[in-house]
C-alpha cells in the first residue's frame, strides 16, 4: 500500500485539509528504520504533490522547495492532518502535517509550469 487511508477531506477554494490514517503495513515504513519505523520526508512531499494534483487539480510537476522542516517523527498507526494551500500567483504549495496539536513537518514546494 503506497498511500494512507483518507478518513476525511475538506476543500475550500485553494485550501485542502486531509485527515489520514497511517497503517503499519504502509510501503514507506519498510526499512525506514528497523526497530522504529518513521515516515520518510520524501513520502510526505510525495503525498503533498499527489493530493494537490488529485484534489486541487494541479498539473505542474515538482520543481524544488523553498523551505522544508521536519520537527517530529511520523509513526505507524498515527492519525495525521495534512493541510495544503495553493498560492497560484507564486506557483507554490504551502503544506503542514500535524499529529494531534503538534506540527510534524511543514514546507513550501515550487511547482514547474
Amino acid at each position: 500500500m503506497m498511500m494512507p487511508q483518507v478518513l476525511r477531506k475538506h476543500r475550500q477554494d485553494n485550501h485542502l485539509t486531509l485527515e489520514l490514517m497511517l497503517p503499519a503495513d504502509l510501503f514507506w515504513f519498510k526499512g525506514h528504520f528497523p526497530g522504529q519505523p518513521i515516515l520518510p520526508g520524501v513520502a510526505q512531499i510525495n503525498w503533498v504533490m499527489h493530493y494537490a494534483g488529485q484534489e486541487l487539480g494541479l498539473t505542474g510537476g515538482f520543481g524544488g522547495f523553498d523551505v522544508v522542516k521536519f520537527q517530529q517523527p511520523v509513526l505507524p498507526q498515527q492519525q495525521i492532518r495534512l493541510s495544503i494551500d495553493w498560492l497560484a500567483e507564486k506557483n507554490r504549495l504551502i503544506f503542514s502535517y500535524h499529529v494531534g496539536d503538534r506540527q510534524a513537518s511543514s514546507g513550501k514546494l515550487i511547482l514547474c509550469p
